[in-house]
């Protein structure tokens, strides 16, 4: 057997042991909406746009995105089962310089207490939008 068809086999052999004995609590991952999503991480060099885009076509019902830091999630869910796939922002969105501002900043210096210092600094937004645009995906920040 191939590791995908191991792991769909497992994923079908714990939804059989969960409905077979109520007793046993359901696992954290996947859970809840609020936390404790099955999670993709999306890295290394796969074509992290691309593959984002096929998981999202693939889930049934509305995904969302959420643009956090230096990632890109992407929220859904099968039924109760909430999963996240988590992309690197400048994977999938692209960056654009809306300006340029001078910023001027105390330092400290071994030779003085602090130096005055000015440089450049861009201002920058990521443009998501268009990713997955055939899908109810609104952004969240």
């Amino acid at each position: 057997m191939s590791q995908r068809s191991e792991y769909t086999a497992g994923l079908r052999a714990l939804a059989d042991l969960l409905d077979k004995h109520p007793e046993v609590p359901l696992p954290y991952s996947g859970r809840s909406a609020f936390g404790g999503h099955l999670t993709w991480i999306l890295a290394g060099d796969t074509d992290q746009r691309n593959v984002l885009a096929d998981i999202a076509r693939a889930l049934p019902g509305p995904v969302h995105k959420v643009v956090r830091g230096v990632a890109f999630d992407l929220k859904g869910a099968l039924h109760g089962l909430h999963v996240l796939v988590i992309a690197d922002r400048a994977e999938v969105c692209t960056r654009r310089v809306v300006g340029i501002r001078e910023v001027t900043k105390e330092i400290p210096d071994p030779a003085a207490p602090t130096v005055t210092v000015t440089e450049s600094v861009e201002d920058v937004v990521w443009d998501c939008h268009p990713l997955l645009s055939n899908k109810n995906c609104p952004t969240q920040t």
